[in-house]
């Protein structure tokens, strides 16, 4: 017998193991990569969302076989969106600590 083949049955069982390990961090980069590209596909929703809320026109996208939608000549007037008031909202007025109104809620009885 060569001497290689002598190490491999002498040492079988480590063998195994490392191909194991190999097959684990295979699988491991692979969920990976997945998930990844599942995020980047959420991100990138989440940001035409975005744009689409912040936007005052809503876009016109029109496929080859779809029946071609009309064209808006002016932008929409309703005023900003919710989420824009949101932003633009002040925060609150400094009073009180949150801090302190969630150790006076838990304090309160329940009943009241």
């Amino acid at each position: 017998m060569t001497q290689f083949s002598d190490w491999i049955q002498t040492n079988w069982f480590e063998l195994g193991i490392l191909v194991v390990l190999f097959a684990i961090l295979a699988t491991v980069v692979w969920f990976a990569r997945n998930i990844l590209r599942t995020l980047r596909a959420s991100q990138e929703q989440v940001g035409a969302l975005l744009r689409l809320s912040f936007s005052d026109v809503v876009p016109v996208q029109a496929a080859a076989t779809e029946v071609p939608a009309p064209v808006l000549s002016e932008p929409m007037q309703h005023g900003p969106n919710r989420l824009v008031a949101w932003f633009q909202a002040p925060m609150s007025s400094g009073s009180v600590a949150p801090w302190s109104k969630i150790l006076r809620w838990l304090q309160a009885p329940t009943g009241s």
